[in-house]
């Protein structure tokens, strides 16, 4: 996926002292639109990965010669991970180590290319354009620390500690946890955009506020504060456990055999080849799970060999064990 939109942020969300707004960061709106394309182009792919998408190329499919029932367990199981990464639309989020307890305003880009801000100093921002929490990236949220009247919905972010949990909730009651895993705090130009609104890994939920000393001349405070959390799993989805190693694995000549996995997510297997000596392992090729469980090599009496199977999730199992001439 592209990476959201991002120039610098020189201005994170602030009310400042002054009572002026500022925006996330100077962005240009091209940027912008392109970003929430992708976010949307993201979504339709994810509620439409159905049977028909049978054509689609993958990294398995494009590896391994598929069967058209093997690409069909293949499209199943991609859907299975899909739905387990459809995110929400939140509209309430809560903090109880820090007793926070907030609506959520969706908000974007203004005019002037800033992201938005929450109109209620009592709300949080959530970057609407970009990931939704419980999706594949990074959701950002963003509220006020202060107000020219004193604290503000976030002046306590900087309490939060490892393990403190962050719950997310959409306007039909279905609530998300994440669990925090670390805070930063970076200078008002420098802090790491890509990671902070990436799209591309994980489920993660990033708070984002103002902190450090307040710069009058400046209009804003000279640090930022960035809020790591990660999503808590729901112990009813169970991960797929990786496959077996193939058995029986065995140098015949010119010929590497081994034993099928017997698994119906099984989809093909790698082959390793080695030196004499049972190192500097290299893949040397790939077999369908519908093919002969052998992998021709003339010198093969002069390497050994390991083989690993491959699911339908695209996990790989532990290495079997190494092959050679006896």
């Amino acid at each position: 996926m592209k990476k959201i939109m991002i120039l610098s942020i020189s201005s994170l969300i602030c009310f400042i002292l002054a009572g002026y707004n500022y925006g996330i960061f100077p962005n240009q709106q091209s940027s912008q639109k392109q970003s929430q394309k992708t976010a949307e182009q993201t979504e339709v792919q994810t509620e439409n990965v159905t049977a028909e998408s049978e054509n689609a190329e993958s990294p398995l499919s494009n590896e391994f010669t598929l069967l058209k029932s093997e690409v069909k367990k293949l499209t199943e199981a991609q859907a299975r991970q899909s739905a387990q990464m459809k995110g929400i639309t939140p509209v309430k989020v809560e903090i109880p180590s820090i007793k926070v307890e907030a609506n959520i305003e969706q908000v974007g880009i203004l005019e002037n290319g800033q992201m938005g801000v929450p109109q209620k100093i009592k709300d949080v921002g959530w970057f609407e354009p970009g990931v939704k929490p419980g999706s594949r990236g990074s959701s950002v949220l963003a509220g006020h620390v202060d107000s020219k009247t004193g604290p503000a919905i976030f002046f306590h972010l900087k309490d939060l500690k490892q393990g403190d949990e962050i719950i997310v909730t959409d306007k039909s009651g279905k609530a998300l946890t994440f669990l925090v895993k670390k805070q930063e705090s970076y200078p008002r130009g420098s802090a790491p955009i890509d990671e902070i609104f990436q799209t591309s890994e994980g489920q993660h939920l990033n708070l984002i506020t103002c902190s450090g000393t307040f710069n009058r001349s400046a209009g804003t405070h000279e640090e930022r504060l960035v809020v790591y959390a990660e999503l808590k799993k729901d112990k009813e989805i169970k991960k797929e456990a990786p496959p077996a190693s193939p058995e029986s694995v065995e140098i015949n000549g010119t010929f590497v055999t081994w034993h099928a996995v017997r698994s119906e997510n099984i989809v093909g297997y790698r082959i390793y080849r080695g030196d004499k000596n049972g190192g500097n392992f290299e893949k040397a090729g790939s077999v369908s799970a519908h093919e002969r469980k052998s992998f021709t090599d003339e010198n093969a009496a002069d390497h050994t060999y390991y083989v690993t199977a491959i699911d339908a999730y695209g996990q790989e199992s532990e290495p079997s064990e190494i092959a050679a001439v006896k």
